[in-house]
């Protein structure tokens, strides 16, 4: 029903990941698996949503409508079995300025914010352009299992400048769903302490065990209203381009905050295409969104059993969510930046340097599987002759 075999040419659609001029992550003859958008075509009634929407020849300042929050709500509900309402939503134009803002809106300059590395890079980013301090508290691995260092997290949320923390759930890139235990132990911390939970959820569509996500919303009343939520189809549904997000809690005073920062700072409003696509997405993609999983649980788990039988000196461990493939290098030995040259040159493969993610991330690529499983076995492939022949 669904060709997620088909390699559709993206080459010269001005796409970050196959027309950027980076000789790190791309170039002649190499394969980019790096940046984290699809190469698969997204639901048909997604396309059909812009396409009617594109036939009115005007496209002028778009109202957040009714349907573009109602079809999160019931999304939500749908897929989550929780209940909240639509007036605790607004509509920004991505998660990442929605992070800036809400570091803008809930810290002052020179107040610190506390982030679990290694992690998505434009959160550090995010903190130090703001002007605020960065705190890092390393998760903890082993045997390719991250957990989080509770004693660490106890230590340096106490911090009284400590006002702020980024949580990555599920997280990028190790691929981690947190444990309504786990959240509601680091709720309570956060709490205690009086910082505010600003959890980036865009990777929540996508777990591999139907169910285990854990919204930090639906947590005890107390824990989630020191807390927002960001959302958005982006992940789910490769709707990257059409930069539409959500902002969720329920505490009003919050909600408000960050409304008025996010005008302040010109950041409110929301893509015409992107809030019909969102709406389509939400409202007709589940059925592709579950095949999509299947897809995608099979290329992380080909790519796992791959490297253990024909590459055992190079482990990936099949992800709990995401479509990102955190995979761990350190028993080669090599320093950082012979590991990118020997990937990228004799390879011709364009994975993410682990160490963007902070310094936990040495000996470690991500690598983005979200791609036709002939691609998968092509890189594989490839790994294989730049590591053993």
């Amino acid at each position: 029903m669904y060709d997620f075999d088909a390699r559709i040419e993206r080459r010269g659609t001005d796409s970050v990941k196959w027309d950027i001029d980076n000789p790190k992550v791309n170039g002649e003859g190499v394969l980019p698996m790096w940046v984290a958008d699809m190469d698969f075509a997204c639901p048909k009634e997604v396309t059909e949503a812009i396409t009617q929407r594109a036939m009115h020849p005007i496209y002028g300042y778009p109202l957040k409508s009714a349907a573009f929050y109602e079809s999160l709500q019931e999304w939500i509900q749908r897929r989550y079995g929780v209940e909240v309402q639509t007036s605790w939503m607004t509509g920004i134009p991505g998660v990442i300025p929605g992070i800036h803002v809400a570091i803008e809106a809930y810290t002052s300059p020179g107040e610190r914010v506390l982030i679990q590395t290694p992690v998505y890079h434009p959160f550090f980013h995010a903190v130090e352009n703001r002007g605020r301090q960065v705190v890092r508290s390393s998760l903890v691995e082993q045997n390719g299992h991250y957990e989080m260092d509770w004693d660490d997290l106890a230590n340096k949320l106490s911090d009284p400048r400590v006002k702020l923390m980024l949580l990555c759930s599920p997280h990028n890139p190790v691929g981690r769903v947190w444990t309504r235990q786990e959240l509601v132990r680091l709720g309570t911390l956060c709490v205690e302490h009086g910082v505010v939970v600003v959890a980036d959820e865009i990777h929540a569509d996508l777990v591999y065990e139907k169910g285990s996500h854990v919204p930090y919303y639906s947590l005890p009343t107390e824990l989630a209203r020191q807390s927002v939520t960001f959302l958005a189809a982006s992940k789910t549904f490769n709707l990257a381009g059409l930069f539409t997000s959500y902002l969720l809690t329920e505490n009003r005073q919050l909600l408000r905050d960050f409304a008025v920062t996010a005008s302040r700072m010109g950041c409110e409003n929301v893509n015409l295409f992107g809030m019909e696509a969102t709406i389509a997405a939400y409202r007709y993609g589940e059925p592709w969104l579950e095949a999509l999983l299947s897809y995608l649980h099979k290329n992380a788990t080909y790519m796992s059993r791959f490297l253990a039988e024909h590459v055992p000196a190079v482990r990936m461990p099949v992800p709990q969510a995401t479509y990102l493939g955190w995979m761990d290098f350190r028993s080669l030995g090599l320093k950082q930046a012979e590991l990118s040259s020997l990937l990228r040159e004799k390879g011709k493969l364009g994975f993410q340097d682990g160490l963007v993610f902070g310094q936990e991330g040495e000996g470690f690529q991500r690598v983005n599987f979200a791609c036709p499983h002939s691609v998968v076995v092509e890189a594989m492939e490839r790994l294989k002759r730049a590591i053993v022949e």
